[in-house]
C-alpha cells in the first residue's frame, strides 16, 4: 500500500476517544444531577414502557442497498477529511525540532519512489490493498468512489513530485542547519520544510479518508446484503481456486528436483528432506503447500509416487464445484481442473488450467 508518513487514523482515534469520553462523563454527571426516581412510575411511564417493550420484539429489516449508499449530505464526507490545519500540527508532533539529513533524504526517497511507480500501479496497489477480498463486491457508489480514488491518486503523485523537488532544494540550501549548530537556523529549516511537505501530505491524509470509507462500505455491503454476500462469496471462490492452482504449478518444481537427488518423487513429508542449517523444523515446502491447500478449503493428496510417476489432487470442500472445482497434477507438470469438483476426473477428464 501506499508509503504514509503521518499517522491520521491515530489521530482520529484519539479525536474520537475525547469525544466518546465527554458523553460518558456528562451522562453520568446527568444521572448524580437527577438522581433515582423517588415517586412509582406514572401512566404515561407505563405506556411509553410497553411501547418500547413492543418495539424490541418487532423484527429488523434486512438491510437493501439503500441502506449501504451513502445518505444525502454525506456523499462526500471523505472529500473533506482532515483540514490543512489538523494536517499541518500532525506533522508538527512527527519532525522533531531539530531535523537530521537522514530524516529528510528519507522522506524524499519515499515520495520518489511514488513518482516513479506512476498514477496506473499507484492506483491498481490502492485498490487492492483497501477491498482486498471485496473487489468483486460492488457496493453502492463504488463507481464513484473509484472515480475519486483515481483523482486522489494523481493528486498524490502529483505533490510527490513538486514537493520532492522543493524538499531536496532545501536541504541544498540549508547544510549549515543541518549541522545542528544554530538552533535559531534549525527552527526556520524545520518550519520551511513542513510548509513544503503540506500538500503532499494533505494528499495522502485525503488517501486515508478514502481508504477507510472503501473498506467500510464494502464490508457493509456485504454483510448486510444478500447480493454482496453472493458476490463476495464468488469471489472467495476464484480466490482460493487461484492460490491452489498456483500451489501446484509450484510442487511441480520442487517434486522434479526431489526426483533429481532422491531418484524418485516423494508423496511423504519424511521423503522431503529438512533444511540443513534448521533440522528440527519441518520440512518447509511440504508445509506451505499443506497450508496453502488447507487455508483455501482444499485437501492435497499426493499418490502413487515411483521413479517415473506421481499425482497430486486438491479436493474442494464439497464435490458439486459450488466451492471450488478439483485441481490435479502429474510426472507432466500440467495443472489441470475438474468443474464439477470431483477429484477422481481429474486426471483423466480435466481441463488444462490457464490461470483462471
Amino acid at each position: 500500500m501506499l508509503s504514509l508518513s503521518m499517522n491520521g487514523a491515530a489521530v482520529a482515534d484519539r479525536f474520537l476517544c475525547v469525544m466518546m469520553a465527554g458523553m460518558f462523563l456528562a451522562a453520568g454527571a446527568r444521572a448524580q444531577e437527577t438522581g433515582p426516581a423517588a415517586t412509582p412510575p406514572s401512566v404515561a411511564d407505563a405506556a411509553r414502557a410497553a411501547r418500547e417493550r413492543r418495539e424490541s420484539m418487532t423484527p429488523k429489516r434486512t438491510m437493501t442497498d439503500e441502506d449501504i449508499a451513502t445518505k444525502p449530505g454525506t456523499a462526500d464526507s471523505a472529500n473533506t477529511g482532515a483540514s490543512e490545519q489538523q494536517v499541518r500540527a500532525e506533522l508538527e508532533k512527527r519532525y522533531p525540532p531539530n531535523l537530521t539529513q537522514a530524516d529528510l533524504t528519507q522522506q524524499i526517497a519515499r515520495m520518489k519512489s511514488i513518482v516513479a511507480k506512476g498514477d496506473a500501479d499507484m492506483l491498481a496497489g490502492f485498490k487492492e490493498s483497501v477491498l482486498a477480498g471485496y473487489q468483486s463486491v460492488e457496493f453502492p457508489g463504488k463507481q464513484h468512489w473509484e472515480e475519486d480514488a483515481s483523482v486522489a491518486v494523481t493528486r498524490l503523485v502529483e505533490e510527490a513530485d513538486k514537493g520532492a523537488t522543493r524538499l531536496q532544494a532545501i536541504v541544498d540550501d540549508n547544510q549549515n542547519a543541518l549541522a545542528g549548530h544554530d538552533l535559531a537556523a534549525s527552527a526556520s529549516l524545520r518550519e520551511m520544510w513542513i510548509a513544503a511537505l503540506l500538500p503532499f501530505a494533505t494528499a495522502q491524509q485525503r488517501m486515508r479518508d478514502l481508504a477507510a470509507d472503501g473498506e467500510a462500505r464494502a464490508k457493509a455491503y456485504a454483510k448486510g446484503t444478500a447480493a454482496g454476500a453472493a458476490q463476495y462469496s464468488h469471489e472467495a471462490v476464484s480466490r482460493n481456486e487461484l492460490a491452489v492452482g498456483g500451489m501446484l504449478s509450484s510442487m511441480h518444481i520442487t517434486e522434479d528436483e526431489l526426483r533429481r537427488v532422491q531418484g524418485h518423487y516423494a508423496c511423504e513429508e519424511a521423503q522431503w528432506p529438512r533444511d540443513p542449517q534448521h533440522p528440527e523444523i519441518p520440512n518447509a515446502m511440504w508445509t506451505i503447500y499443506m497450508n496453502t491447500a488447507s487455508g483455501a478449503g482444499y485437501r492435497l493428496d499426493i499418490q502413487g509416487c515411483d521413479a517415473r510417476h506421481y499425482s497430486a489432487v486438491a479436493i474442494p470442500p464439497v464435490s458439486d464445484g459450488s466451492q471450488g472445482r478439483a485441481f490435479c497434477m502429474d510426472e507432466s507438470g500440467v495443472v489441470r481442473v475438474a468443474p464439477d469438483g470431483n477429484p477422481s476426473t481429474c486426471i483423466s477428464r480435466g481441463s488444462e488450467w490457464l490461470g483462471r
